[in-house]
């Protein structure tokens, strides 16, 4: 379900996270976050030390998200293994 939240962009680029979604993610003062976009969307989330790759299933430290998806670099091998098949 989405959640939508409007906020005012402080004076130096600033945003303050609504309690109910520091609460939900467990995000605390000094935690990091990471910040993506798209052509049309700014996307916040809990930063991640690890990754479950959606292909291989095993945890990795480098990924790619693609839609909802993270995909390592030994899942996007696998992928084109099997679309040059």
């Amino acid at each position: 379900m989405l959640h939508l939240h409007t906020k005012r962009v402080g004076k130096l680029g600033r945003l303050v996270l609504p309690k109910d979604i520091l609460d939900l993610f467990q995000l605390e003062a000094g935690d990091l976050i990471d910040i993506s976009h798209t052509d049309t969307q700014i996307i916040v989330e809990p930063h991640r030390e690890t990754y479950v790759c959606a292909i291989t299933g095993k945890v990795s430290k480098e990924a790619v998200k693609i839609g909802e998806a993270w995909i390592s670099k030994e899942g996007i091998k696998k992928l084109i293994e099997y679309m040059n098949q």
